[in-house]
């Protein structure tokens, strides 16, 4: 996929994510621990645009609901409460994004590269979404993860000095085609001021195509929902934001009917040459629905 794998095709590593998943699980799975008053989350929603304020309702309440179910969830995998907060990216979250990109993609080739973060997170933040959870990094009992290392503190001068750790993230630009191109995936040479012969590549602002470039979820978080999460939040997005009119991605075979699930449909081979072709184009029509099962 886009998303580890080529800087812009949903990265196949996020298929064992998912496809190791039980197809009957929604995203997110917590215990009661989750649930019960957590001191060290923070409320942050009344700073988010309402679109996402809404979304992270949603998702609270969907939390609570399973909080007495899975066996396998996300929560049963970290030492401390699990409350996302999903959020737009900023170029803030650069270095958070990097060693995400890092982490879930061993091979470099298959990476976003740091220059195509700054310029996407630059161009279009409000296309690109990360899955942040507050922690306190004293209670993390010896569970590390590489974007620790790179959070911002959640409240200057706040005692417990917790800060918000990105887990997943979507990272996407706009295009005038119907399916993502080798321009989509390229960027201008200046990020700033392109030629005029670099006009057609990266990010076009009247486009109404989003192009996922990058979906990538960390190697301890994955096969238990978290990359359902982020791609249904994030088709709930783009489709209430009105900034396009569909979502396109490029993906390997075998996960043709992954991203079927999520109302994804197939516009055959792909003519993207990237890291070798080989691609397929998914696209999702935001006049539809998303679907609440996957």
């Amino acid at each position: 996929m886009s998303r580890r794998a080529p800087p812009s095709k949903l990265r196949e590593q996020l298929s064992n994510d998912d496809e190791s998943s039980n197809d009957e699980e929604d995203e997110v799975s917590s215990s009661p621990s989750s649930a019960e008053g957590d001191d060290d989350a923070v409320d942050d929603t009344e700073d988010l645009p309402d679109d996402f304020v809404h979304i992270q309702k949603n998702i609270n309440c969907e939390r609570r609901r399973r909080q007495s179910g899975r066996v396998h969830g996300i929560q049963d995998l970290l030492p401390f409460p699990f409350s996302p907060l999903i959020r737009p990216l900023t170029i803030s979250d650069l270095e958070s994004c990097v060693a995400l990109e890092s982490a879930a993609f061993p091979n470099p080739a298959h990476r976003c590269s740091r220059d195509k973060f700054i310029y996407r997170l630059t161009a279009c933040p409000e296309l690109c979404m990360g899955v942040f959870c507050t922690v306190v990094p004293s209670n993390t009992r010896g569970w590390e993860i590489d974007t620790l290392y790179t959070a911002h503190t959640v409240e200057t001068g706040r005692v417990n000095a917790a800060v918000s750790v990105l887990l997943a993230h979507i990272v996407a630009t706009r295009s005038h085609d119907d399916v993502v191109t080798d321009d989509a995936m390229s960027r201008p040479r200046d990020n700033v001021t392109a030629r005029s012969s670099e006009l057609k590549l990266g990010h076009q602002e009247t486009g109404r195509t989003v192009c996922l470039h990058s979906l990538a979820v960390h190697p301890k978080l994955q096969g238990v929902g978290m990359g359902k999460l982020i791609v249904k939040a994030y088709m709930q997005q783009m489709k209430s934001s009105e900034l396009a009119d569909r979502v396109a991605l490029i993906c390997r075979e075998y996960l043709v009917n992954y991203y079927k699930r999520f109302g994804f449909s197939y516009a055959g081979p792909s003519e993207a040459k990237f890291s070798g072709g080989g691609w397929h184009d998914m696209v999702f029509d935001l006049g539809g629905s998303v679907p609440h099962q996957v």
